[in-house]
């Protein structure tokens, strides 16, 4: 659609250039016309003077012949030798070359003489004005009869004068002689057809970057609706994973109790009791990451801030999550350099933001986890950072590991647990205290997770 649209708009600009060539040669043509047509009228205006002037030379003519014609006729009569008859023939001749030369005829036409530079640059230049031809010509006059150019001031543009010039056929009306050619050349024609169709070029080419604009958007658009589809089933598909095992082991559990044998042993009671009671929690856990996902996106968050020390909450954090690290082998370092620890801030939330990153650290090691936490004060502030020996986050997906619902793919869906809600959610609580969350990572190197509080939340 967009490359049609775009040849459209190319077809409609060259029909206009095609329209404003022939409307710049029409008046090309009507201009050097308006010359030939002067220089022919010059041309007659001199004929009708040589005309005049052969009038009263015949004239003068008649009477001079009856003067010389008395003359000869008393010389005759007074001839008395041969020295008289060889006077009166050289007088005779001498009379009658006086007499050619006074009616002599037409003077054989002579385009050098009737053209000049000066006179073709003045006419050319008023015509192409008055057509409103505003751009630079050069020009020549080329002789049949001589074979060669007889006035020519196109300087460096010669060749193109002779193959790609306008061609007029100088004094017309002449018919016993040869004919004589005017030519134009426009050096820089082009360049002014499209300087006179600027508003035009202009408006096309802003259609056309319109048109790619929306074209990009709705690509865009496409994209993202088709990005944010899978990542909704992703989502969907994990919840449904995340929650239908509590539930079936919560089913199991039930039915265990409804057997006799369990119900009379009171330990195999309380243990099936404190699974059932474990994997409840489980799914009010599930439910309070969708809930705060939804306040997030509602933007009714309202903090509650409070004085709390740093190291406490990594502190709660480590006893909490622990005990999955050793599990695999694993451990938690601490490198505790902040002196000032104590924040202004939610600390609900905040050892959430805590917990996601750490509980990341460990579900992306899957071997022998070494997380090791370090905290210090930078710039009137504290940076909080979790390093961890995990399989790194590729250049492309950390760009988008803080947005919603995106995980990195790591092969199998269900082989790392999580809905894509942690890190969108540990941005936008650090965005909320005015603070700032980073990561640096590479790929079997492990990442890096950084998190600054400005000085405002320290105490």
């Amino acid at each position: 659609m967009l490359l049609s649209l775009t040849a459209v708009q190319l077809y409609w600009v060259k029909n206009a250039i095609s329209v404003e060539r022939s409307n710049f040669e029409s008046k090309v043509n009507e201009a050097v016309s308006n010359v030939i047509y002067k220089l022919e009228k010059a041309r007659a205006m001199e004929n009708l003077e040589q005309t005049i002037n052969s009038q009263v030379l015949i004239a003068n003519f008649i009477k001079s012949m009856d003067s010389i014609n008395s003359i000869l006729y008393n010389e005759m009569h007074r001839m008395k030798g041969p020295d008289d008859l060889d006077n009166f023939v050289r007088k005779s001749m001498l009379a009658s070359e006086l007499l050619n030369d006074m009616v002599g005829g037409e003077k054989p036409f002579d385009i050098e003489r009737m053209l000049t530079k000066n006179m073709l640059d003045s006419l050319l230049m008023l015509e192409l004005k008055n057509k409103s031809i505003l751009t630079s010509f050069v020009y020549g006059v080329y002789s049949t009869t001589q074979n060669k150019m007889i006035i020519d001031n196109s300087g460096k543009h010669s060749s193109q004068l002779l193959k790609n010039s306008f061609v007029f056929t100088l004094y017309p009306s002449k018919i016993n002689s040869p004919p004589d050619y005017l030519m134009i050349y426009f050096p820089y024609e082009i360049r002014y057809l499209l300087k006179q169709m600027a508003s035009i070029i202009f408006i096309s080419l802003i259609l056309i970057v319109i048109i790619m604009m929306v074209f990009i958007y709705v690509i865009r658009l496409i994209v993202w609706q088709r990005r944010l589809s899978e990542m909704k089933n992703d989502f969907i598909n994990n919840m449904t994973h995340e929650i239908k095992t509590p539930i079936s082991t919560i089913s199991l559990a039930c039915e265990a109790l409804g057997e006799e044998d369990i119900k009379k042993n009171e330990i195999l009671s309380e243990n099936y009791l404190g699974v059932i009671n474990d994997e409840n929690k489980r799914l009010g856990g599930i439910a309070e990451k969708i809930l705060q996902a939804a306040t997030l996106e509602s933007g009714d968050l309202k903090l509650k801030k409070e004085k709390v020390d740093i190291h406490e909450i990594i502190d709660h954090v480590i006893n909490t999550i622990g005990i999955h690290v050793e599990v695999k082998d694993g451990r938690i370092i601490k490198d505790f350099r902040a002196k000032m620890s104590e924040i202004n801030v939610d600390r609900l939330r905040f050892t959430s933001v805590i917990t996601n990153l750490v509980d990341n650290a460990n579900k992306y090691t899957p071997k022998k986890p070494e997380i090791k936490i370090i905290t210090e004060n930078v710039n009137d502030g504290v940076r909080i950072t979790i390093e961890d020996n995990g399989i790194g986050i590729s250049k492309e997906n950390q760009k988008k590991i803080f947005d919603k619902l995106y995980r990195v793919p790591t092969g199998n869906i269900h082989n790392v647990k999580g809905f894509g809600l942690g890190l969108s959610y540990v941005k936008a609580i650090v965005e909320w205290h005015g603070g700032k969350v980073a990561v640096d990572s590479e790929i079997k190197k492990g990442s890096r997770f950084y998190v600054y509080l400005p000085s405002s939340t320290l105490l």
